[in-house]
């Protein structure tokens, strides 16, 4: 368990895969790249015997990590290989926090490259969540109260369906609200116990998966951006390709015994004429920040 370790994992995208269906779209869902490139530093966090070196049970989880997309991933892609290099080791107070370089690359390309961190931790530590501590959250005025919109999250296309929706309802968008007065919205999803995704996580650690949580802030800028730019004609949502890396911070978790999770968005640019905008903002569950996204962007293309 030293840094300067390396590995490659290879993930083959199936053609017909369900992700595709359900995210309506003709591109591989955010998440779904996201767990392509940090399954790989999993398997090594497990393969140089880090959770061995305890004499209590532990559990691993994504800490954060800031990347960039470059190439979109779509039923044709074939083959992603991903490249990580363990980069820090470090060991207190029970846990273990290690750092990764990853790549993940088709046909020579670069898809998708950054840095992230996780750490293993018993269940007390886990059980003692603290959320984002340093968390700004913006707090709609009167008038962004009285004058926003609140509506079901959108059953049809453009947006993503069940199994991968994770939004529920828009418990508030005001177009001109926020902090740079460029767009604010809000929306939530109840836990369901029986969702998918609990068992789908690690085995007998049934935990909504962060990648999800991301997926989720992207579906509400979804809604802003053809709030926008969508009315009257059809748009799709490809993936923002650039050189300008998004980032997230985790520091909590959502259980099936969690009530409610709580996604924000502040938009704090817009480019009308890619039809592009982005946006930070935060996840909570029953009322505790506990993720916080930063620069993640949306485009509506019309088709």
């Amino acid at each position: 368990m030293v840094a300067a370790g390396r590995i490659e994992g290879q993930y083959d995208v199936p053609a017909d895969a369900w992700y595709f269906a359900a995210h309506r779209q003709s591109e591989m869902p955010f998440a779904v790249l996201l767990e392509v490139a940090l399954q790989v530093c999993g398997w090594m966090s497990a393969y140089v015997g880090s959770a061995l070196t305890s004499s209590v049970d532990l559990s691993y989880r994504n800490l954060g990590g800031r990347a960039v997309q470059l190439q979109p991933v779509t039923p044709a892609t074939g083959t992603l290989a991903t490249s990580v290099r363990l980069t820090n080791v470090s060991r207190s107070a029970g846990m273990i926090i290690q750092s990764f370089e990853f790549e993940t690359r088709n046909r020579g390309k670069t898809v998708y490259r950054g840095n992230t961190t996780f750490g293993f931790f018993s269940k007390e530590a886990l059980g003692q969540q603290v959320g984002v501590r340093e968390a700004t959250l913006y707090r709609p005025t009167t008038e962004e109260l009285r004058a926003g919109t609140r509506f079901p999250y959108p059953p049809d296309r453009p947006f993503p369906a069940p199994p991968l929706r994770m939004i529920d309802t828009i418990d508030l968008f005001v177009p001109d609200g926020g902090a740079h007065h460029l767009g604010f919205i809000q929306g939530s999803k109840k836990v369901d116990p029986a969702e998918w995704f609990f068992k789908a996580h690690f085995y007998q650690d049934p935990v909504w998966p962060g990648s999800l949580g991301l997926e989720a802030f992207l579906q509400l800028l979804m809604v802003a951006a053809y709030e926008r730019w969508g009315q009257g004609g059809r748009c799709h949502f490809p993936a923002v390709l650039s050189d300008r890396p998004h980032r997230w911070i985790y520091r909590g978790q959502v259980v099936p015994t969690s009530g409610e999770v709580t996604v924000q968005a502040v938009i704090g640019a817009v480019d009308d004429e890619r039809r592009e905008l982005r946006a930070g903002g935060y996840l909570l569950v029953d009322g505790k920040v506990i993720y916080q996204m930063d620069d993640f962007a949306v485009r509506c293309v019309e088709t």
